[in-house]
């Protein structure tokens, strides 16, 4: 019996462990370091009021994925010293949008129009002055974009626009926030 009793205490120790050790991988926050640990979802947004403006406006030529370039994005690469909150979601969203620095194979508007949202995550972290190295991070947009194209094959991208979020949940450490983008796909 006490043969038992000790088998017993050892396999509840053995399970406790087990469980302790998965409660710290799950709850730990660490970066995603390959673009499927990123990827959310996908919705189909073809049929949305605001998708309908932005045909609209590419078929009227005011709309063009290649605007101005922003002045701060510095030979295709991030800010290496930005601050947290939308200071952060600016410089992404700028970098997606209007630099050209995304290299991906841009396809004609087709019709009816097509289109879909991606949400991704990306991890950041911030420094003891409280600001990111964004520069550090931008292969994850890259490699979002790069993800989609991958998923739309044989379609091609017509437009896309990025809406990033940055709410800088910790004062120092790894975050995790989320980027949209907004995909009309094309031939």
């Amino acid at each position: 019996m006490k043969t038992f009793k000790l088998l017993i205490a050892a396999v509840a120790l053995i399970a406790f462990n087990s469980c302790q050790n998965d409660d710290t991988v799950t709850t730990e926050t660490v970066p995603a370091s390959n673009q499927n640990q990123q990827f959310v979802k996908v919705i189909d947004v073809s049929n949305t009021p605001e998708v309908q403006e932005i045909v609209k406006e590419l078929q009227s030529g005011t709309k063009l994925n290649a605007g101005i370039v922003s002045q701060r994005i510095v030979n295709c690469t991030l800010d290496s010293d930005i601050g947290c909150g939308s200071e952060t979601a600016l410089e992404i969203e700028e970098y997606v949008n209007t630099s050209n620095c995304i290299n991906f194979t841009q396809g004609n508007l087709i019709f009816p129009p097509q289109a879909e949202q991606f949400t991704f995550d990306y991890s950041y972290y911030i420094d003891g002055d409280s600001d990111i190295n964004l520069d550090r991070y931008q292969y994850q947009f890259d490699a979002h974009i790069a993800e989609i194209e991958r998923q739309i094959k044989p379609q091609k991208i017509a437009f896309i626009q990025a809406d990033a979020q940055n709410g800088c949940f910790n004062e120092r450490g790894w975050n995790v926030d989320q980027v949209v983008y907004t995909v009309i796909l094309g031939n």
